[in-house]
């Protein structure tokens, strides 16, 4: 069996702690992951810890390399390239205003390899540095997010035209980070007797003015994706274990439709009906 490799790299110079700390979470959380999302952990799991600088930086590049991808896979107009490009350029203030808020992003970077980029200090804002339970949460949630790129053997699922790549975008949303989402509860519940939640970590005053910018939570995975995704996949698992859960990922017609996100019970039946005729 291949042994996974974690790197958790401190390209602040100011963090080797809590990059040795992240790097022990990792290995504590990651048979425990695999056990209950039934997924393979990649052969190489990369962690990088950026000053908020760099963080935006590499989302924004990330945002470019998605479109480039989009540009080379799939028939586009040159009216649509347009319409992304210049929906970037004023889209480029976004990751100044989202930093405190985001905890950890995965993405796949320029040399094309799987990582999760953490700004340390958003952790410090979002009261996770002192909050153990609350940065295993997030250490197993992005770790889930890299194992599920990997299930899809190459499935391309973000990108700015998912009906050309025939996902709803809504529906990958809740999957993606409901299944995460689900799976760092079970994660922690077993580690710590209970579920962690984040969100119940200490804020700083710079968490919360960003918080409470108007429209701010539009600019990412809505919390309806991450709860309503949760009770999705939950139900899923409850009716016929991981295996219904995981043909999604080789699959994206399994993906929930806007009705079936509202209703899990439909959703459970059809990818059921599914597995059942595979």
């Amino acid at each position: 069996m291949t042994q996974t490799r974690f790197t958790v790299l401190d390209e602040t110079q100011r963090h080797p702690d809590l990059a040795e700390q992240i790097a022990q979470i990792l290995h504590r959380v990651a048979p425990t992951v695999k056990e209950i999302t039934d997924l393979p952990l990649p052969e190489e799991v990369r962690f990088r810890l950026l000053a908020p600088k760099r963080w935006r930086d590499e989302t924004r590049k990330s945002q470019h390399r998605t479109l480039a991808r989009d540009i080379a896979d799939l028939e586009l107009t040159s009216q649509e390239i347009d319409a992304v490009r210049g929906g970037l350029k004023i889209t480029g203030l976004v990751p100044g205003l989202v930093w405190p808020l985001v905890l950890g992003s995965t993405l796949t970077a320029a040399d094309g390899r799987r990582e999760t980029i953490i700004a340390p200090r958003a952790l410090h804002h979002g009261g996770l540095l002192v909050d153990e339970p609350a940065l295993h949460q997030v250490a197993a949630h992005e770790l889930v997010h890299q194992m599920q790129a990997d299930a899809r053997s190459g499935a391309v699922w973000r990108t700015f035209f998912p009906q050309k790549r025939g996902i709803t975008a809504r529906g990958a949303s809740a999957v993606l980070e409901g299944h995460a989402d689900w799976a760092d509860h079970q994660v922690t519940a077993r580690l710590f007797g209970a579920p962690a939640d984040h969100r119940q970590s200490p804020k700083s005053w710079r968490y919360r003015t960003h918080n409470a910018l108007p429209g701010i939570r539009r600019l990412g995975p809505s919390r309806a994706a991450y709860e309503q995704g949760s009770r999705l996949i939950a139900s899923a698992v409850a009716t016929g274990g991981t295996d219904l859960v995981n043909q999604i990922w080789k699959d994206a017609a399994f993906l929930p439709t806007e009705e079936e996100i509202a209703d899990p019970d439909a959703w459970v039946r059809r990818i059921e009906r599914g597995y059942l005729g595979a």
